[in-house]
């Protein structure tokens, strides 16, 4: 009986070990958040140091978190919202200090929607 109980305690405990993501610590992890009125069907985010789609994100909704080699304060964002894509376009990096590793949150907000403009702010 002890060896059952035993073998049922190894396995659980590797079953833990294997369903948690390892992280390093070099990583620069960005979620988005929604804060604007409208559904976002898609969300999308590009920070020239990778790419990732976050998919759909209701409003007031927090993505998970997708992790990227480089990262800054602002990064290409497109979302789309009812069939319109919005962007919010950086011209460039030049002179930015990339962010240190750690957690981080694009907020993005709907500022106009008839003529397509986004706002972004960083969060961590």
């Amino acid at each position: 009986m002890k060896q059952v109980v035993l073998l049922l305690c190894l396995c659980c405990i590797g079953l833990l070990h294997l369903s948690c993501k390892k992280e390093t610590a070099d990583e620069v992890r960005i979620r988005v958040k929604n804060t604007s009125a409208y559904r976002f069907d898609a969300a999308y985010v590009n920070t020239n140091g990778g790419e990732n789609d976050y998919g759909s994100l209701n409003a007031g909704q927090v993505s998970e978190y997708a992790t990227y080699r480089t990262a800054y304060s602002y990064a290409y964002i497109k979302v789309t919202i009812n069939g319109q894509e919005l962007r919010w376009q950086p011209i460039d990096y030049v002179g930015e200090t990339p962010l240190q590793p750690g957690n981080y949150t694009y907020v993005v907000d709907v500022v106009d929607l008839a003529s397509g403009r986004l706002s972004l702010r960083l969060d961590n």
